[in-house]
């Protein structure tokens, strides 16, 4: 039996799919060199307090950052169609990727000072939507669930964008005098994932809706 490919085509017009993905390149690359690079600097001055949790933090870096880029391919693939070698290829890597990026992402959650805990535990469920959305996707391709596993893995990428919504907002919000540094990393440690999986979740059900 010949493999099947997706069987439901977009319904965004290429031009639009086009603008976001550049736009989500854009941004996951400003974050990458603006933010992840400077950890290239192996050494405890760079690190300053996260030096003893190098061993956690670099992997997690890592892992995140090649999921962020291959992810766009992924979604350009996917959304188009084009679903043969090297999309299945890139879904290893990329898959790879998160499990070794949420490894360390719980590590660094659970060793954070107790005193942070709100954004310990934000961090901590981000790991744990990370994990679950993308094994969700796996399942769905397991069971040849097309549709589903297209879903799913718009979910899983929209956590792993959150790094970059993190820092974007958070940023934000501080520069305009809305929160303190501190009070905006533990609001948007829940903020960065959940926010955007909450606005995107009505988008995919009303296509799935306007479909049927």
């Amino acid at each position: 039996m010949a493999t099947r490919s997706f069987d439901v085509t977009p319904k965004m017009p290429k031009a639009a799919v086009i603008a976001i993905l550049t736009a989500l390149l854009a941004l996951a690359s400003w974050f990458i060199f603006k933010k992840a690079v400077l950890y290239a600097s192996y050494d405890p001055a760079t690190y300053d307090n996260l030096w003893p949790r190098r061993f956690g933090l670099i992997p997690h870096i890592a892992g995140g950052g090649i999921a962020a880029l291959v992810g766009i391919v992924q979604l350009w693939l996917g959304l188009n169609g084009r679903t043969g070698a090297l999309h299945r290829s890139l879904g290893r890597v990329y898959v790879f990727a998160i499990a070794v990026a949420s490894i360390g992402g719980f590590y660094l959650a659970l060793t954070i000072d107790p005193k942070l805990f709100a954004y310990s535990a934000g961090l901590f469920f981000l790991a744990c939507a990370w994990v679950v959305t993308t094994s969700m996707a796996l399942l769905a391709i397991h069971y040849r669930s097309f549709e589903q596993h297209r879903e799913w893995m718009i979910r899983s990428y929209i956590v792993t964008f959150a790094f970059v919504t993190f820092r974007l907002v958070g940023n934000l919000l501080v520069d305009l005098k809305i929160t303190s540094p501190g009070e905006s990393d533990n609001f948007m440690a829940f903020a960065c994932w959940s926010v955007p999986l909450l606005l995107a979740e009505p988008l995919i059900q009303l296509r799935r809706i306007r479909r049927r």
